[in-house]
């Protein structure tokens, strides 16, 4: 194994032993999980046309590397686009490591060979990769072994990397693709709350639109807001399209007027609608808490014609919680569990099924009111109606945990205990 840092600065010999000019840097390029090194750019190609393809190389180690061809026949290339310079592409730049869910600073790159070809292995991001640039590690090494405190290697895996400064290459697009979606979206929130700008809209980048949005809703509003506004209109319009619409419609209230009015009409039109609809509600109030998402039927129909409505459109769970009955005016009548549905006769209505108590919210309520109705009646929704009695939208136990966590509890402890499939 050597380092990258131990070849940077060594000289390029061909076979002869007549040196040509020092390493500046070495090419690589993805094939299947590795990256693997595919030519050597020497010291004052600017131009990068020059590189010297991995095939003329005959060995790699600290002392430099040797050719196995003479400089006469030498052929050289120009940099390809699908390969990166592995110096300027990730040296000294932050990376996310998707095994220890944190953001590092890659201090040096470990490169090994395997069945005849040279591929980077793992990043150096210790003191250790540090001292070993500055030509320190030995001596450092040795005396802290004396005094009982030897200096750690802090290695981690190519493959548990995902690569988020610089320019954003196919290749690196690919790469750090595949390895954040191995993080789950609640810890990948965080690890973007510690990027700096480029390297969040980086990673956002790599992220599909539907996991962009459940990274965004897990991330801190200022965060978030910068983030929506440093994107094109037209990603993030996707982005909003994504999430809950009660989440797409907190996070536009916190854009200037202009670039909200600019992103909502990017959005597909119903879902634009639905948003235009929750931000005319303050924020503080049951409808600015609920999400207009819910289950609605009417009571005429039956048991069976219920139990298919829910196999045709197939709702998420958390809208299985309770199933709400409305009568021809769209105004909440009853509330009806799956339990009672499932055990009913296929042939009764839902009038002669559900509950008439209904424990339920006005449109001006407060949040907290919501809170406090949900933990008193231990429910896990409560609907929200207007002052005709119309359903409008529900509020959920995760609203209000959301409610609770902002006013009343610090931010939790970052990091949880996961079982992890290598």
């Amino acid at each position: 194994m050597v380092f990258i840092s131990q070849i940077v600065g060594k000289p390029v010999s061909d076979a002869a032993g007549a040196i040509i000019a020092p390493v500046a840097d070495l090419a690589a390029r993805q094939e299947d999980k590795s990256l693997r090194i595919s030519g050597i750019l020497l010291r004052g190609d600017q131009l990068r046309v020059g590189i010297i393809p991995v095939e003329a190389v005959g060995e790699i180690s600290p002392t430099g590397i040797t050719l196995s061809v003479s400089r006469a026949s030498l052929t050289t290339r120009p940099l390809q686009p699908d390969e990166v310079l592995l110096v300027e592409e990730l040296l000294d730049k932050q990376v996310v490591d998707i095994d220890g869910l944190k953001v590092v600073k890659v201090n040096d790159l470990q490169l090994d060979r395997s069945n005849g070809t040279w591929q980077l292995v793992a990043v150096d991001v210790g003191v250790r990769g540090l001292l070993r640039r500055l030509g320190l590690e030995a001596p450092v090494a040795t005396l802290l072994e004396r005094l009982g405190r030897p200096l750690r290697e802090w290695l981690i895996p190519w493959q548990m990397v995902a690569a988020l400064s610089g320019p954003p290459t196919a290749l690196k697009l690919r790469v750090s693709r595949e390895n954040l979606r191995k993080i789950h979206p609640a810890d990948l929130a965080e690890i973007v709350e510690d990027l700096g700008r480029e390297a969040q809209l980086e990673v956002m980048a790599n992220l599909d639109d539907a996991v962009a949005a459940d990274v965004l809703e897990e991330t801190e509003p200022e965060v978030r807001t910068s983030i929506l506004k440093s994107l094109s209109p037209e990603r993030a319009a996707d982005i909003l399209e994504e999430m809950a619409p009660d989440e797409a419609a907190d996070l536009i209230a916190t854009l200037p007027e202009e670039t909200a009015a600019n992103l909502i009409a990017q959005m597909d039109q119903e879902k634009a609608a639905t948003v235009r609809k929750l931000l005319q509600y303050p924020e503080d109030t049951a409808a600015g808490k609920m999400t207009p998402e819910y289950i609605a039927l009417p009571e005429w129909f039956t048991a069976e014609d219920t139990i298919r409505y829910l196999r045709e459109h197939a709702p998420p769970a958390e809208y299985l919680y309770y199933l709400y009955v409305t009568d021809a005016e769209g105004r909440l009548v009853g509330v009806l569990s799956l339990r009672t549905l499932i055990t009913a006769n296929p042939e009764t209505p839902l009038r002669n099924l559900m509950d008439t108590e209904v424990i339920y919210l006005r449109d001006t309520d407060s949040a907290d009111a919501a809170a406090g109705a949900l933990a008193k009646y231990d429910l896990l929704a409560i609907p929200v109606v207007d002052t005709e009695g119309k359903l409008l939208g529900i509020v959920t136990i995760d609203d209000v945990m959301e409610i609770l966590l902002e006013k009343y509890l610090p931010r939790l402890p970052a990091r949880f205990h996961r079982i992890r499939r290598r």
